[in-house]
């Protein structure tokens, strides 16, 4: 007899990377240094899952999507930080 196993679709990282976009994207104004590291480290795993998941691509392009709209929301909260510190630093 053979022997079959069930096929298992794997989708953890793209699951991930979701999650760490969704987050970089929610507390993008608090600390944003380490929140665009955390939307780096999603877009890196997006791309891995759509090496390696190939069942998972379009989980993994919507993780890779909101690990990049993070990434610009912490980039832009780092500046708009600046902008009212020189600012307030004028008074």
């Amino acid at each position: 007899m053979t022997e079959t196993t069930p096929t298992t679709t794997k989708k953890t990282l793209a699951v991930v990377s979701i999650i760490l976009g969704a987050v970089s994207i929610l507390l993008c104004w608090i600390l944003p240094i380490l929140w665009v590291v955390v939307a780096i480290v999603g877009v890196v795993l997006g791309f891995l899952s759509r090496s390696r998941e190939p069942q998972a691509r379009r989980l993994a392009l919507v993780g890779i999507i909101l690990s990049f709209i993070g990434i610009a929301l912490n980039i832009g909260s780092m500046i708009l930080g600046a902008i009212l510190v020189a600012q307030y630093m004028q008074r």
